[in-house]
């Protein structure tokens, strides 16, 4: 689990609005986190994220927390988050999110967490993993088990932004190592879905040692 947590300090101002935050408000306040512009994909199983990944991939489940906007003030959560360096704004949402996806039909097969790795220089470059921060919270609230050791990334490209869906599975083979792990079914946890084809590539690693396991999908935000 990503550093130590109980050290963790939040911001004293609303990561969306700017208002200063209240006594019981943590990181977003409570108009804003009224707001929160979630998709709701995890009452659906057939929800349009589900249907990205349908095809040769085998998968139960597929979730995002937020929609992300380009014009949505919620934006910045992310690139605060995954650029800004303030790794508690993807615990916190984390935490949001594993309540729901614990009380959805997925809680049924207590999956084990995999958050999505970086490769060792890049993890030192940006100092930290913010998938592995957003898994982090969704454990915490979840109470599943989190498993950061048995997936690994060998290599990374350049930035997928450039790419459509059939070329980003292409520059995204090969990208994971996998173990042998002993559990059943695994929640791969991104920070972002685009196309997928992240997911996929460590979804693959992952069955090719493991061809039985039950995959599930999760992200902080699912990109329109």
């Amino acid at each position: 689990m990503p550093g130590k947590l109980r050290n963790m300090s939040f911001p004293c101002f609303c990561a969306v609005c700017g208002k200063e935050l209240t006594p019981g408000e943590k990181v977003i306040c409570l108009s804003c986190l009224y707001d929160l512009p979630r998709t709701h994909f995890w009452t659906d199983k057939d929800n349009v994220l589900a249907g990205m990944f349908s095809g040769g991939l085998p998968f139960l489940y597929a979730s995002a927390f937020l929609f992300f906007r380009d014009d949505s003030p919620y934006r910045k959560l992310l690139h605060r988050f995954k650029y800004g360096g303030e790794r508690e704004i993807g615990f916190y949402l984390g935490t949001l999110f594993g309540k729901e996806l614990a009380a959805s039909p997925l809680s049924s097969h207590v999956p084990v967490i995999i958050p999505v790795p970086m490769t060792v220089q890049k993890r030192r470059r940006r100092g930290y993993n913010q998938a592995e921060w957003f898994a982090a919270g969704i454990a915490a609230s979840s109470g599943w088990e989190m498993d950061t050791v048995s997936v690994k990334r060998v290599w990374e490209k350049t930035s997928q932004i450039v790419y459509d869906r059939v070329e980003r599975r292409e520059n995204m083979k090969h990208a994971f190592t996998a173990e042998k792990v002993s559990y059943k079914d695994i929640l791969i946890v991104d920070d972002v879905i685009t196309t997928g084809a992240t997911m996929e590539s460590c979804a693959y690693a992952i069955l090719d040692k493991n061809p039985k396991v039950r995959m599930h999908f999760a992200s902080l935000a699912y990109v329109e």
